[in-house]
């Protein structure tokens, strides 16, 4: 099978059943968003090769973001899922990050300051992964009024998955020793860094 197929050389895509859409479609941006943070999500994947505990729950979250990408390039949901074409999204993964953040937190220093994204290579990474969650879920909030079941599973857990992005930056700076960097507003940064700040 060839890689090019040419038929989306003037701009146009087809959806899963069939339909022929512009490539800038609002279900092309939410799923070419979900596909994107899976990208960013291998990335931090391999950036971790060795330092992430168990890659096995990262691997899961980009087959649910495949399955959600797949939901999201249907022209008919409804019909796909009935007739097998797509595979079902269970709930039970929101309820399984949550207990994964919970754990994650609970060996992590208590938080009281913004942080910037950064720290080590990981954690940058995976604070990159959590932007493009964030996009995704905008991108797909967007398709609300035409499809309403996506906010029943679909959007709940890409907002658990940016939390949880976020915590894993946490913990990938925490086991690299590096810390994480924070932000405090001027007026307080006296107190961080020992020096009145500079009036200009």
């Amino acid at each position: 099978m060839k890689i090019y197929t040419r038929k989306g050389d003037a701009g146009m895509t087809g959806m899963l059943g069939g339909e022929r859409v512009t490539k800038h479609d609002p279900r092309v941006e939410a799923y070419g968003a979900v596909d994107e943070l899976n990208s960013h999500i291998g990335l931090a994947l391999a950036l971790g090769e060795g330092a992430l505990p168990d890659p096995s729950r990262i691997l899961q979250l980009q087959e649910d973001l495949f399955v959600i990408g797949a939901r999201l390039a249907a022209a008919r949901p409804k019909r796909a899922l009935e007739r097998g074409l797509i595979p079902c999204f269970s709930e039970q993964r929101i309820v399984e990050l949550e207990e994964w953040i919970d754990e994650l937190e609970s060996s992590l220093p208590s938080l009281d300051v913004f942080l910037l994204p950064g720290g080590s290579p990981l954690g940058a990474q995976l604070q990159v992964s959590r932007t493009v969650c964030r996009r995704a879920e905008r991108a797909i909030s967007r398709l609300l009024t035409t499809q309403p079941d996506l906010g029943e599973i679909i959007l709940p857990y890409l907002n658990r998955l940016s939390d949880l992005l976020f915590v894993l930056a946490r913990a990938a700076n925490h086991q690299a020793g590096v810390p994480d960097p924070e932000w405090r507003p001027v007026g307080t940064r006296r107190y961080a860094t020992g020096a009145e700040p500079d009036d200009g």
